[in-house]
């Protein structure tokens, strides 16, 4: 494939009457730089004569192709390497390329090994003095890692939405002012609808003992920007008054300023009876209840440590069922520094010990 000088100094200096060679750097071409690019094993380099139908590729296109050097290649050969699925939407790249336009695009390609890659490929059309396209000249990169890497995140974004949506029963996102920016499931848990929910509409699904706590606590946290929890009734569909959980976090700009918050309301059904503070109560907590207590409240190891004055492996130690010989005030310490937190351990039909969020106690 023709390459050209790459380096300024392979021109005449205007005005001084030297040619090239005296200020050329020895040794040095394109295809030196072309070399340089290609031994990364990501880019390959190709053209075609649009006249002859002739296809010319770098080494690094070979390369990327699974393909020995300079291997007899027709552009029709390469759109058959293209996976079944792809090929469709890019067997017309030639065509396109004929007409005078360049092209942008991305595939799949089955190499001789079976293996598979994601490249991208990118052109421009070369055109005579009359504007008919005689040559494309193109670049081929493998993109494979970026592919994967936006799967493995949109695999992670769905896993998330379909966790939130199995807990949560409604999922908002309200501008600092009160402006509503989608309230999902609000009109099914509660009969009211959008229009009417909008702009601090929606307190009027909320018990009226609860309504100012609920504004005074987000006139704190919009001014603070912390994250945002309370405990409140709504309304529901059929009439009745359920006890729900509204958390919420703030988005902000890069300058720090709040844009929006998001947040979800979380069904807290009332427990039949609670764990007291006895001896015998306390000692029922197990690991798994601290840890899903934890997990409820965001706390890490090093956060429960701090609050509850206890030290890091003593907490390790309970949580792994290797804590026997702790000493009950610290296991009482720790149940109470969750309870002060929101989390609530209380008892289920057959004596189980189960766990939920509820109001803090601890001031915060």
């Amino acid at each position: 494939m023709p390459t050209t000088s790459l380096l300024g100094h392979d021109a005449i200096r205007a005005g001084d009457g030297h040619d090239a060679g005296s200020h050329r750097l020895s040794g040095i071409s394109s295809r030196h730089f072309l070399k340089l690019v290609e031994d990364q094993g990501r880019v390959g380099f190709w053209s075609i004569d649009f006249e002859i139908g002739q296809m010319n590729g770098s080494v690094g296109l070979f390369r990327l192709l699974g393909l020995q050097p300079f291997t007899p290649l027709d552009f029709t050969g390469m759109i058959g390497m293209i996976h079944p699925a792809d090929r469709g939407a890019n067997d017309d790249m030639l065509a396109v390329m004929r007409s005078g336009q360049a092209i942008e695009r991305e595939f799949r390609v089955i190499r001789p090994d079976r293996t598979l890659r994601w490249l991208q490929s990118k052109a421009e059309v070369l055109v005579d003095p009359d504007g008919v396209p005689q040559r494309a000249l193109g670049m081929m990169t493998d993109v494979t890692d970026q592919h994967e890497a936006r799967i493995i995140a949109g695999e992670g974004w769905h896993s998330y939405q379909r966790l939130i949506s199995a807990i949560a029963a409604v999922k908002w996102r309200i501008l600092p002012d009160g402006k509503i920016l989608s309230l999902l499931r609000w009109e099914e848990l509660t009969g009211q609808p959008l229009a009417a929910a909008d702009n601090w509409g929606w307190l009027e699904a909320v018990h009226p003992d609860d309504r100012d706590g609920v504004l005074t606590l987000w006139a704190e946290c919009t001014r603070t920007g912390h994250p945002y929890s309370v405990d409140l009734r709504i309304r529901c569909v059929d009439g009745s008054f359920r006890r729900y959980l509204m958390r919420g976090a703030p988005l902000c700009e890069p300058a720090g300023t709040v844009r929006e918050w998001i947040g979800v309301l979380i069904e807290t059904a009332p427990l039949p009876s609670t764990v007291g503070s006895s001896p015998d109560a306390v000692k029922t907590l197990d690991g798994a209840h601290i840890r899903a207590a934890r997990a409820l409240l965001d706390w890490s190891v090093e956060d429960l440590s701090l609050k509850a004055s206890v030290s890091v492996s003593t907490i390790r130690r309970l949580e792994h069922g290797t804590g026997n010989r702790t000493r009950l005030p610290h296991v009482e310490a720790i149940r109470n520094s969750l309870q002060g937190g929101g989390v609530r351990f209380g008892l289920g039909p057959d004596a189980e010990i189960s766990v939920s969020l509820g109001n803090r106690t601890d001031g915060q």
